[in-house]
């Protein structure tokens, strides 16, 4: 009892915290191996961490972001946009816009004019139907059992629900189009963190994806951590390295989807002076890329704990 009791304590004074930030490097840079200079969001909030970073638009005088906002009350993730200040990195405001009394996260953004929402024309049938532009979100929501699609309008704040993709829980989904086909990344919820790596496939009349393969690395580097994106004509997977703990560090692999082949070409970790235990998200649009970074309230109290092998 007394041992429980030390233990939720201890978990207390030493809780996780993540912050967000974006890279300051090209994208030739860091798959160069240049050394990396963040700039990370500062923020008041005391009950809330963020992480998980999708860029939602991007203007002269701000960024807007799609993040997991952990609400410590409620011990778990919801869906916020965040918005900041480009000058000073300062955030301006957090809204809530997808909150349930299941766990959110990995606020994947679809939008219409890319191809990748092609598949979601099988589902939608009021593409066209909306004055105020939006964009598909597909968080995820392993702990529910499904993976939902929902359209999010921007400039008013709202959400909607559109339709289950998938009949079962699966972590950080990410799906991508080439050759006329989508294809689903994810990690099984039984395994989230580990070297399997499930791959699903979209099939118009069945409307659901449908799993097509898996696949194994030889260290536990499976899990997305964020969308895929071209350089030089190399498509590039972005994924956590969990080999020490969840969200280690993030690995960028160049990819062949004619083969489901992967080539690591770099490993990144946090760069943060205190926030240095991890990193598992990168992500990039109109030219700035958002990544996470993880730590610990009271390190040191974890570091003589874990000498001791307590933890």
């Amino acid at each position: 009892m007394y041992i429980m009791f030390l233990k939720k304590k201890i978990k207390k004074l030493t809780e996780e915290r993540w912050n967000v930030g974006f890279i300051q490097n090209s994208i030739e840079d860091i798959l160069n191996n240049s050394p990396l200079k963040v700039n990370w969001i500062k923020h008041n909030y005391k009950n809330s961490w963020f992480a998980d970073p999708f860029i939602l638009d991007v203007t002269e005088k701000k960024i807007e972001l799609l993040v997991e906002e952990f609400f410590k009350p409620a011990n778990k993730g919801r869906i916020s946009k965040l918005t900041i200040d480009r000058a000073s990195n300062d955030l301006q405001s957090c809204d809530v816009i997808l909150d349930l009394t299941t766990h959110l996260s990995f606020p994947f953004i679809i939008r219409q004019e890319d191809p990748l929402s092609f598949f979601i024309r099988d589902i939608d049938t009021h593409v066209n139907s909306f004055n105020e532009p939006y964009v598909y979100i597909l968080p995820e929501n392993g702990e529910s059992g499904h993976l939902s699609i929902y359209r999010y309008f921007p400039l008013s704040n709202k959400i909607a629900f559109l339709y289950n993709v998938l009949d079962e829980g699966v972590e950080d989904a990410v799906p991508f189009f080439i050759d006329n086909q989508t294809f689903l990344f994810c990690t099984p919820r039984e395994n989230p963190n580990g070297n399997i790596l499930h791959i699903y496939k979209w099939l118009s009349e069945e409307k659901k994806f449908v799993f097509l393969k898996s696949l194994s690395f030889k260290e536990n580097v499976a899990r997305m951590s964020g969308a895929f994106f071209y350089y030089n004509n190399k498509l590039i997977r972005p994924t956590q390295e969990c080999n020490l703990q969840y969200g280690h560090a993030v690995t960028l692999q160049e990819t062949n989807i004619k083969n489901f082949s992967f080539k690591e070409l770099r490993r990144i970790y946090s760069t943060h002076p205190t926030l240095n235990v991890g990193s598992h998200t990168f992500n990039s649009y109109k030219n700035i890329i958002v990544t996470d970074t993880l730590g610990f309230d009271r390190m040191w109290i974890r570091k003589i704990l874990k000498r001791f092998n307590l933890i």
